[in-house]
């Protein structure tokens, strides 16, 4: 068999479908896989002796593995089996499947997008900030914790402090039928800041850049992609995100010079991960602050909003060559706008999404 491409994520999540359709179309045998158990027919094996180890996924051996996408990795669920046996069970697979993970640079000599202990790394704000201080990038004065007193002098110095959280959020009303979610929040002077209410709940303070537009950049092993946002009236917006598809969304591309290239490269290189979306603001004076990099960061809006950009076919590339140093021509021409007219993607909306479900697809 040819060696195939292993996804880790939901079989719902338009990322993994979309890299699954665009991997089919190149002929590259991959596996959508939740998490390392599928269900009853799953076989595992490791073998640890005194010179090497060796790893059997099913009838599979590791060494027909081209790559794997960590994309987003379900705790394995026990399915069918005595309530009462349930919690040993998963038990059981969860400390199995995290074994795995912490040793995978070593069971699974592949390319990993991104390595587990890489990607759990890079996803603490506080060590990207450091990461980026390091690499020589600007960062925004922040404050990472939940006392009041530090947070109101963060806002007498810069005047306009933004809190954000650790993780997203949101509540669901169901008398009223309304989903609230957490977003970033501006603080000034005026802003009440109770003592308690902070102290309860640690978040992420962080100065508020005074900025011209707003950066994204995805770096997808040696090919990088860099787009520019503001409204059309050219000021920028507080939070691009809840406006991205709006008409008012002015959308350029970005030049990346080599400095920032070798900064933001230098970065990754310190988080050691090979893909991430990078969010940057540039101020009035054309001065770059980095704010966060997304190892499992959303991409396909970006080629959405550009289709020049030929973001899916880089990762397609990335993962068929399952190396970092690829070509995209190596690729065929897989273009989003064709996935989103697809099968798969007008049928990701009937599938199951409750938790108990996981499926395995593969085209090997």
């Amino acid at each position: 068999m040819n060696a195939f491409v292993l996804i880790f994520s939901l079989d719902y999540d338009p990322h993994a479908s979309a890299v699954a359709w665009a991997l089919r179309r190149n002929g590259v045998p991959y596996r959508l896989n939740p998490s390392f158990r599928v269900d009853a027919t799953t076989r595992l094996s490791i073998h640890v002796d005194d010179a090497e180890d060796h790893v059997s996924i099913d009838h599979i051996d590791s060494t027909q593995i081209r790559s794997i996408w960590y994309r987003r990795p379900r705790l394995p669920e026990a399915g069918p089996c005595l309530e009462a046996d349930r919690s040993f069970i998963e038990g059981q697979w969860k400390y199995f499947q995290k074994s795995v993970f912490d040793a995978a640079d070593d069971l699974l000599n592949t390319l990993w997008v991104n390595r587990p202990r890489a990607a759990d790394y890079a996803e603490s704000k506080l060590l990207q900030l450091q990461a980026a201080r390091a690499a020589g990038l600007l960062i925004p004065d922040t404050i990472f914790g939940n006392r009041a007193t530090d947070v109101a002098k963060l806002i007498d110095r810069w005047g306009r402090v933004v809190f954000k959280t650790f993780y997203p959020q949101s509540w669901d009303n169901s008398s009223k039928g309304i989903t609230y979610q957490m977003s970033a929040v501006m603080l000034d002077a005026a802003t009440d800041l109770p003592e308690q209410a902070i102290a309860m709940s640690p978040g992420i303070y962080q100065r508020y850049i005074e900025k011209s537009y707003d950066v994204r950049v995805t770096i997808i092993g040696c090919h990088i992609f860099a787009i520019q946002m503001r409204k059309a009236s050219g000021s920028a917006y507080f939070d691009w995100r809840p406006h991205s598809h709006d008409q008012d969304m002015q959308i350029e591309l970005f030049d990346v010079s080599a400095s920032l290239e070798a900064k933001l490269r230098n970065v990754m290189q310190r988080l050691g991960i090979v893909f991430g979306c990078i969010d940057l603001v540039v101020d009035p004076e054309g001065e770059v602050y980095f704010l966060e990099v997304n190892q499992a960061g959303q991409f396909l809006f970006v080629e959405e909003l550009m289709p020049e950009l030929q973001i899916l076919r880089a990762m397609t590339a990335m993962l068929s060559a399952g190396s970092t140093d690829y070509g995209i021509n190596g690729s065929v021409d897989v273009k989003l706008k064709d996935y989103f007219e697809s099968d798969e993607y007008h049928g990701l909306g009937s599938v199951r999404r409750d938790i108990g479900h996981q499926v395995a697809k593969e085209a090997l």
